[in-house]
């Protein structure tokens, strides 16, 4: 089996995030839960300015905000159940892998971004784990708006 450089990045950063208790590991046992991490997350902008984007990162931001929408608009019609929160969950973390094996900023944006990143992936966690979906779609929320806080993205729909 070939495995490619940033499929082996991608695993690594998985593996902190579960290590350093951000992503719930599948076989965690008492299920933590960080709701609020993505409010406390210390991002910085460029000196004073949103960080540059690249079209990978916009397409998987994109579609994951595209996903988000679809879900809120179920649970507006109270029709989201755990089944469209795990939905919602897989197509952020797909995004999140596409983002991690295609975008290619700068090492200081990389960096912020890594931690909004590792953010999203929380917010998947715990959209498949807790029984409350709103509090997931909540975090997914956050993501998008602190998102287009920190990051220049033309057209962001916020």
């Amino acid at each position: 089996m070939k495995t490619d450089m940033k499929t082996i990045a991608f695993t690594l950063a998985l593996a902190v995030l579960v290590s350093s208790g951000v992503v719930a590991s599948p076989d965690d046992d008492h299920h933590h839960h960080h709701h609020g991490d993505v409010a406390e997350l210390e991002l910085h902008l460029d000196d004073g300015e949103r960080w540059a984007t690249d079209g990978p990162l916009r397409q998987g931001m994109d579609r994951i905000h595209a996903a988000f929408d679809r879900a809120r608009a179920d649970y507006r019609a109270d029709r989201l159940d755990h089944e469209g929160a795990a939905a919602l969950a897989d197509d952020v973390e797909e995004q999140v892998r596409y983002i991690f094996a295609n975008c290619a900023l700068p090492a200081d944006a990389d960096a912020q971004l890594h931690k909004l990143l590792a953010a999203a992936l929380g917010a998947a966690s715990t959209l498949r784990e807790d029984e409350d979906v709103y509090a997931g779609l909540h975090e997914v929320h956050t993501v998008l708006r602190t998102y287009g806080e920190y990051f220049d993205h033309p057209e962001w729909p916020g």
